[in-house]
């Protein structure tokens, strides 16, 4: 395991740890799913309930993690500030990055499955007694393909996704 991976492993122990209500989505999900493809950045669904927010701006703090845009990390707070994100700037996520590595947090704003269902569909893994949440094949196949228009890597990740439900339903049969 690099630096990167490292770094990025550690930031999932500390946001399980904490007791973070997280689906693990985007790329890091595909790889753990079974796409094979390279990424550091960390994009989650979270449950926006005030306590699970401040957990999330603790893990934050902690790992020197700052918002890209110039608003303070409080803001990810106030309802009627990350709605203004979504309608008057199209902000899909809250982006954290760290100063001194590639470490990059996407907090997703507005996610096309509503938290509690993603959550329910979610795959449980466990590495190192923590436990994680990755969101289902499935259910990354559904997003990836309202991507419009789709990047090389989004049409990647739909065909490698297809092929491995396809392989699980032949096991299944």
């Amino acid at each position: 395991m690099d630096i990167k991976e490292d770094e990025l492993f550690e930031l999932l122990k500390e946001l399980s740890g904490v007791g973070v209500q997280f689906v693990i989505c985007g790329g890091i999900a595909c790889v753990l799913q079974g796409v094979e493809r390279a990424t550091y950045d960390l994009d989650i669904a979270i449950s926006f309930e005030k306590q699970n927010l401040e957990k999330i701006l603790q893990v934050a703090k902690k790992f020197d993690l700052n918002p890209r845009i110039p608003e303070p990390a409080e803001s990810l707070l106030d309802e009627r500030k990350r709605e203004e994100w979504i309608n008057t700037k199209g902000a899909l996520v809250f982006t954290f990055v760290s100063g001194n590595s590639p470490l990059q947090i996407d907090i997703f704003l507005k996610y096309p499955k509503a938290f509690p269902e993603l959550s329910k569909n979610a795959d449980k893994i466990e590495i190192d007694g923590f436990t994680f949440y990755v969101s289902s094949k499935e259910d990354l196949l559904f997003v990836k393909k309202l991507i419009n228009p789709p990047r090389p890597k989004d049409l990647q990740d739909i065909q490698e996704l297809e092929q491995l439900l396809k392989t699980e339903e032949k096991h299944v049969s």
